[in-house]
């Protein structure tokens, strides 16, 4: 019977994976592919083969090899689903959905909802995102970023009030979460109290950066 990969090998690979990761969140994406691929030459790995599909997401390149071996080798793994449905998410959103229904089949994980409820969002199914988003408060009650997509889930079914407090809840349990100074400046936009808007934007950490949140404050005068 062979013998498994040594100690120093599986090491060597977790810290090729580790040095991809670093250079995948700094922006680096093609140094980030170098190791992510070394990482497997060592031994092949799941996390490797995410962040190489995530890497093929941010450079617009097709992952399908990457995503064949992850259901080969990780076919009872969620986050295999979880892979293919970040991969499809903005190229055919029916079949994302499949996927993301797909590792909820396997574990309902709060994330995988709140996922979900994005992608529905995203797709102007709003009900259908609202009770996906509450399936994820009712799990994890305490995530700053539920309670922004429901806040912004609720401005966009009219219920203004109720968008406030799913709003003021997210920034009360996380003064930080960019997501619910998005929610709550469209809030007040919709509201005409551009001022309240101005304040909520102004404690986006990094904001020169946000072009999103840049947008919203040119909105805000």
């Amino acid at each position: 019977m062979a013998d498994g990969p040594s100690l120093p090998s599986i090491a060597k690979s977790q810290d090729e994976y580790m040095a991809a990761l670093e250079l995948y969140e700094d922006g680096y994406y093609d140094q980030a592919k170098k190791h992510a691929l070394k990482s497997l030459e060592i031994k092949e790995n799941f996390d490797a083969l995410s962040l190489l599909v995530d890497i093929a997401i941010k450079k617009g390149e097709e992952a399908e090899e990457y995503l064949k071996k992850l259901s080969e080798l990780y076919p009872s793994n969620p986050e295999t689903y979880r892979t293919y449905f970040r991969y499809y998410f903005n190229k055919d959103k029916e079949l994302a959905l499949s996927y993301i229904n797909r590792a909820i089949s396997i574990i309902k994980n709060p994330k995988y909802y709140y996922d979900k409820a994005k992608l529905l969002f995203s797709m102007d199914r709003y009900l259908e995102a609202l009770a996906s988003v509450d399936q994820a408060i009712k799990m994890e009650n305490k995530n700053a970023k539920y309670w922004a997509l429901r806040s912004e889930i609720l401005l966009k079914l009219g219920r203004l009030d109720d968008a406030r407090i799913s709003g003021d809840l997210s920034l009360k349990l996380d003064q930080n979460c960019r997501d619910a100074r998005i929610a709550l400046a469209r809030l007040y936009l919709a509201l005409g109290d551009k001022k309240e808007a101005r304040e909520i934007l102004s404690g986006i950490v990094n904001m020169e950066n946000d072009e999103e949140a840049k947008k919203l404050f040119d909105e805000a005068f």
